[in-house]
């Protein structure tokens, strides 16, 4: 579900690419880049930097531009960093019917984390100026701790004892095996080390049927973890103006990673807007519980754990039965 606005807006897909990264006036590799994922990754410059440069391009169909309600279209860069809270914008040079390039930049003083990069098509619609008639398909992430250009991030993982009275925030919960902590900034998987065998398999399994119970916990622990992080990630999530608001952070890298297993029909914002919809609706999340056990189910790649798991023990039984 695209966002509603009280005036004619673009159809056509808004595509924004970054062409290249210079750092401090030095050009840096390509590797840097993927367009798949739609990230830039700057851990190699460790912080060492001044300014780094991104250009950019940015296309939409031209005939549509042309022959729309609107006039004197321009497009703009939008760069904002959730964590230093600064946004800055930065208008591109067109270069032809519905194509515009140009550069933002990034200052070190005002980076953190990550930053997000957007592309508007701004134009006059019904005497109005300053209109929002399209935004990027796909918004770009500057991440400067990432060591390759990838949406995907390990969760950090802790071993507590739930048990112990030095832990007493985990005291409800001593017999759980596991728990996801959804922290603002990074989720962490806390792992109960006073669960008899949790840790030996987990970590020391060495006989093939400890592997097998590993591969299969592995998996169901990962699962659980995806649907935590979504429903906390859909929590942060909203609507201004009748546009979708991405959390940025892991929150935004869960839901643009699990959202098209959700809707495959739908483009990631699409099924953003009709979610925060629901919730804001009250609706029955039935069907929504349904979808998320199957996104995390793909995510955390359980199909293929609990086939391999069955057939290794089909086979140890057909052992057994010819030994």
């Amino acid at each position: 579900m695209k966002a509603l606005f009280p005036y004619p807006v673009l159809a056509g897909e808004v595509t924004l690419v970054a062409d290249e990264v210079v750092v401090d006036d030095k050009p840096r590799r390509l590797g840097l880049i993927s367009d798949r994922e739609h990230v830039i990754a700057l851990h190699e410059v460790k912080g060492q930097w001044d300014e780094i440069r991104i250009k950019v391009s940015v296309t939409v169909d031209g005939g549509e531009l042309a022959g729309g309600p609107w006039t004197d279209p321009v497009c703009i860069a939008v760069v904002r960093n959730r964590r230093t809270r600064t946004r800055h914008t930065f208008e591109l040079h067109a270069e032809g019917p519905g194509k515009w390039r140009g550069e933002v930049e990034l200052r070190q003083v005002e980076q953190l984390d990550a930053c997000e990069i957007d592309a508007w098509i701004v134009a006059t619609v019904g005497g109005e100026a300053g209109r929002l008639i399209g935004t990027a398909r796909d918004r770009w992430r500057a991440d400067f701790e990432a060591k390759l250009p990838t949406q995907q991030r390990s969760i950090k993982m802790v071993w507590k004892d739930f048990t112990d009275e030095a832990n007493h925030e985990f005291a409800e919960f001593r017999d759980d095996p596991w728990l996801l902590d959804a922290q603002p900034d990074e989720p962490v998987l806390y792992l109960n080390s006073a669960v008899e065998g949790l840790r030996g398999v987990l970590e020391n399994a060495t006989t093939p049927e400890q592997k097998i119970v590993r591969e299969v916990m592995a998996a169901q622990i990962a699962s659980e973890s995806w649907v935590a992080m979504f429903h906390a990630a859909l929590h942060t999530s909203g609507m201004e103006d009748g546009e979708i608001q991405w959390p940025g952070g892991w929150h935004e890298d869960v839901l643009r990673r699990m959202l098209p297993d959700l809707f495959a029909d739908r483009t990631p914002g699409e099924g953003l807007a009709e979610l925060v919809e629901r919730r804001t609706e009250g609706q029955n999340g039935g069907d929504l519980e349904r979808r998320v056990m199957h996104a995390a189910t793909l995510q955390s790649r359980k199909p293929k754990a609990v086939a391999s798991a069955l057939k290794s023990l089909g086979r140890m039984a057909n052992a057994k039965e010819s030994a």
